[in-house]
C-alpha cells in the first residue's frame, strides 16, 4: 500500500511576492485610468478653448530665368555613305544659323549620332493544309521602324540637340523660325520649356507673406468681438502654384507651369490661433 505524497509547505516568500503583484496590477490600472482620464480632459479643454482657423495668399510674378528646346535631325536610306554626309551638311548648316541668331557655342549641345541598321523583314511561307496544292497567303504585317522597306538593308542616322539659354526670348524665337533641310534630312522640334533658377528664396519669400496675410486676416475677423488673437497654435503650409502669369487656379490642386516665360506664383498657408477673451 503506497504511502500518499506529503503536502508541499508553502514559501515564506510566497505571500510577499502575491502582495507586490497585486499592488502592481492595481498600479497599472490606476494610471491607466487616470490617463484616459486627463486624455479625456485635455480634449475637453481644446474643444472648449475658442480659436480661429485662416488661410493666407501670397503671389509673385516672375520671369523666367532659362530657356531650353530640343530638336532631332534624322536620315533614313539604303547608302550609308549619303547618309552621313547629308546628316554632318545639315548639322553644319543648323549650327550657323544658331549662331548668326545669338547663340554662344556652349549653349547648342549636339549628343553623339547614333546608326542603325534595319534588316529586310523575312517571309516565312505558312505551312500548306490539308488538301491545299499552295499555301494561302495572308496580310503580311511589317514593322517598318524595326525592319527595312524593301529588299536590301537601310540605315538610320538620328542626332538630338540641345539648345539651353538665360536668353528666353531667343529660345522663343528659335522654337519658331522657319527651317528647311535638304538631302532627306528631317528636322523636329519639341516645345521649348521655361524655367525658374533660385526658386527656393523665392519660395521662401512668399511663405513669410502668406503668413503675414493670415495674420492680418485672423485680426480682421477677430476685430470687435471682444477677443483678440492669442499664440499660434498650428501652422501648415499648402500646394504651391506654378502658373502662366495671371491664370492663376483658385483651387487646392497644385500645377507648375513650364511652358510659359513670364510666371504667376502662388503660395497658400493654414495657421490657426488661439482666442483670447479681452
Amino acid at each position: 500500500m503506497s504511502n500518499p505524497t506529503p503536502s508541499r509547505p508553502l514559501s515564506p516568500t510566497f505571500f510577499p511576492s502575491l502582495a507586490f503583484l497585486l499592488f502592481g496590477v492595481a498600479l497599472a490600472l490606476g494610471f491607466v485610468t487616470a490617463t484616459d482620464k486627463f486624455g479625456r480632459s485635455l480634449t475637453q479643454i481644446r474643444q472648449n478653448r475658442p480659436e480661429i482657423v485662416v488661410k493666407g495668399v501670397a503671389t509673385q510674378d516672375l520671369r523666367s530665368a532659362q530657356g531650353m528646346v530640343g530638336a532631332d535631325l534624322a536620315w533614313r536610306g539604303e547608302n550609308q555613305d549619303v547618309g552621313r554626309d547629308a546628316m554632318l551638311a545639315q548639322r553644319t548648316q543648323l549650327t550657323a544659323s544658331l549662331r548668326k541668331a545669338g547663340f554662344a557655342e556652349n549653349e547648342i549641345i549636339f549628343e553623339a549620332t547614333t546608326v542603325r541598321r534595319l534588316e529586310p523583314a523575312v517571309y516565312i511561307e505558312p505551312p500548306l493544309a490539308a488538301g491545299e496544292k499552295q499555301p494561302v497567303r495572308g496580310r503580311q504585317l511589317i514593322d517598318y521602324d524595326t525592319h527595312a522597306r524593301g529588299q536590301v538593308p537601310e540605315y538610320v542616322f538620328a542626332q538630338h540637340l540641345t539648345l539651353q539659354s538665360t536668353d528666353v526670348a531667343r529660345i522663343l524665337a528659335f522654337s519658331r523660325q522657319e527651317f528647311f533641310p535638304s538631302g532627306g534630312v528631317t528636322f523636329v522640334r519639341s516645345t521649348p520649356i521655361f524655367r525658374l533658377l533660385n526658386l527656393a528664396d523665392v519660395k521662401k519669400d512668399l511663405l513669410e507673406s502668406a503668413a503675414k496675410d493670415a495674420q492680418r486676416r485672423a485680426q480682421t475677423m477677430v476685430n470687435g468681438s471682444g477677443s483678440h488673437l492669442g499664440s499660434l497654435l498650428e501652422a501648415a503650409q499648402g500646394i504651391i502654384q506654378i502658373s502662366a502669369k495671371d491664370r492663376i487656379d483658385e483651387s487646392d490642386s497644385g500645377n507648375v507651369d513650364v511652358f510659359s516665360i513670364d510666371k504667376t506664383i502662388r503660395v497658400v498657408v493654414t495657421m490657426r490661433f488661439e482666442l483670447v477673451k479681452e
